[in-house]
């Protein structure tokens, strides 16, 4: 009798024992998957932190072309000029260019009255347009030029007091400049000295 309360006692203890080691397993196991779960949210949240920067910087990215875009479009729409002969006449040696001094407009500020010349600040497409009264006694040519280029010209003869005019569209890569001179790489012009008869203009187009 005395046996078998012992071997009910250690049968007790063993199942206690097996209890408590299930119990510790299971608390284990529990504990490696919240740890495992708390790594992955983890990983998670750094993957979400990275994406969020990639799209701060894209954003960002996308703000300065923005800006860009806005400053171009605002310079495009405000190129302008046109501008004049003062009350003097001029007399205009080879390839002399023609100082349109007297300025009617000048949006943007790309036309230099000091130097009749027109430098585009942006690239994009032109319009140049001259109209000039020759003087006596011999006849005048004009020409429109970029970069030293002739693009187009007119001729007014020398038979009276005559006027010629051209204009032409071309296309400028921001910095290129374009102006007015005399035609004749050997020779003189005269302009007209009273009135504002002879005048120079251009816009953007596109």
């Amino acid at each position: 009798m005395f046996d078998q309360k012992l071997l009910n006692m250690d049968l007790h203890w063993i199942t206690v024992v097996l209890l408590v080691t299930g119990m510790v397993n299971a608390l284990n196991l529990t504990s490696n998957n919240q740890q495992s779960e708390i790594a992955n949210l983890k990983q998670e949240v750094n993957d979400l932190t990275a994406s969020v920067r990639n799209l701060t910087s894209a954003l960002n990215h996308m703000q300065t072309e923005f800006q860009m875009l806005n400053s171009t479009l605002n310079k495009r729409q405000s190129v302008a000029f046109s501008a004049c002969l003062g009350s003097s006449g001029r007399t205009l040696g080879p390839h002399q260019p023609v100082e349109f001094d007297s300025v009617l407009l000048n949006d943007g500020g790309a036309y230099d009255p000091r130097h009749g010349t027109f430098r585009a600040p942006v690239s994009s497409d032109y319009h140049f347009a001259v109209t000039f009264l020759s003087s006596l006694p011999a006849a005048s040519w004009i020409e429109i030029v970029r970069d030293g280029n002739q693009l187009v010209y007119t001729y007014a003869d020398g038979n009276g007091n005559n006027v010629g005019s051209t204009q032409v569209n071309i296309r400028l890569e921001a910095g290129q400049d374009v102006w007015c001179r005399n035609a004749y790489v050997s020779g003189t012009i005269t302009l007209h000295s009273s009135g504002k008869y002879s005048c120079f203009s251009g816009h953007i187009i596109s």
